[in-house]
């Protein structure tokens, strides 16, 4: 099942993530179902599984079982009540091992979901209801640090796009750009001294070049910390009336006592693809320079037809960051 928005103000979409031990699965969808029990007005259940059920759970199975052949129709899935006790213990029993298993808010809305037998999840969750929910992965001895967002999950099953990942060579101070692309290279002078330099050092490292120039940065990172190498990211930029969202990982950083860099690559996805380097380098005079590179080529899909707009948007964003280097973010 594919999302859709979350019904409620506050809400954001949450998974468990691939290589979970099967304890943490467990705990999250029965953690969530007991979280989001006042918001759900109806759970869908298939009374059915690609595994044997578990013997602690066939009581159950056949109980559900003989309330699908009293009804008059053919079918395995079981409409229940969450506000009905009965029907609630079924939900929370048979649900990490059915198929397929829905929960909708009063709106009609799916706002809790588990398929395939625990493999494919997906929750709407307020923050204390994310609480409440990571809570009880931990109790159960799993790991709550697979509970993930929706936007995350999808970041790690996306691969690089072709030909991307070191082509700008942020740690040589000559480049040789790779044939194919479209290359752009440019270096500003950006002022002196060791305030300039810590500050724009500084901002290279933590997305701020970005940010400051009108990008969003998902997930942001925690204030003084820096992006590290194979960290994925959500870069989203305005371009005309659309918000273009862009998956990217960071493929190399470099921190020395002259220069300073971050590279990052897009996956698979974006209308545009390729890399961009930020380079901030100190010369033997104290001046600082900000260098700019950058390999750019049409990506494929629904998407492509954005690619003229995305580099009308790539020409008015790099005077950005030059700008928002150079002046102090207040």
């Amino acid at each position: 099942m594919r999302a859709t928005a979350a019904d409620d103000t506050g809400a954001r979409w949450l998974c468990v993530d691939d290589g979970a031990e099967r304890v943490t699965v467990d705990a999250a969808i029965r953690g969530a179902l007991m979280a989001q029990r006042s918001r759900l007005a109806s759970v869908e259940i298939d009374v059915l599984s690609d595994e044997d059920w578990p013997p602690n759970v066939r009581v159950v199975v056949r109980l559900a079982e003989s309330r699908l052949a009293a009804r008059r129709r053919s079918g395995i899935s079981l409409s229940l009540d969450p506000r009905v006790a009965e029907d609630f213990d079924i939900a929370l029993a048979l649900s990490p091992f059915s198929i397929g298993c829905t929960g909708l808010s009063a709106r009609g809305t799916p706002i809790w979901n588990a398929d395939d037998t625990g493999s494919s999840t997906a929750f709407a969750l307020t923050s204390i209801e994310e609480r409440t929910v990571r809570s009880a992965i931990a109790r159960a001895g799993g790991d709550a640090g697979k509970l993930v967002t929706l936007e995350a999950h999808e970041l790690r099953q996306r691969e690089l796009s072709d030909g991307v990942g070191g082509g700008t060579t942020p740690g040589r101070d000559t480049w040789r750009p790779p044939s194919g692309w479209r290359v752009d290279e440019r270096t500003v002078h950006l002022g002196s001294g060791t305030d300039v330099w810590q500050s724009a050092s500084a901002a290279v490292l933590s997305w701020e070049i970005k940010t400051r120039s009108g990008f969003s940065v998902d997930p942001p990172l925690e204030p003084g910390r820096s992006a590290l190498p194979g960290e994925r990211y959500w870069l989203v930029a305005r371009v005309g009336p659309l918000r273009v969202r862009e998956p990217v990982e960071v493929v190399e950083t470099i921190v020395t006592h002259r220069r300073v860099a971050l590279a990052y690559a897009t996956l698979e996805g974006p209308p545009a693809i390729g890399e961009e380097a930020f380079i901030v380098g100190l010369d033997a005079d104290g001046a600082v320079t900000l260098t700019v590179r950058s390999l750019t080529r049409p990506g494929q899909g629904r998407w492509r037809a954005l690619y003229p707009l995305t580099l009308l948007a790539q020409r008015i964003y790099r005077r950005r960051y030059v700008r928002a280097l150079r002046q102090p973010d207040h």
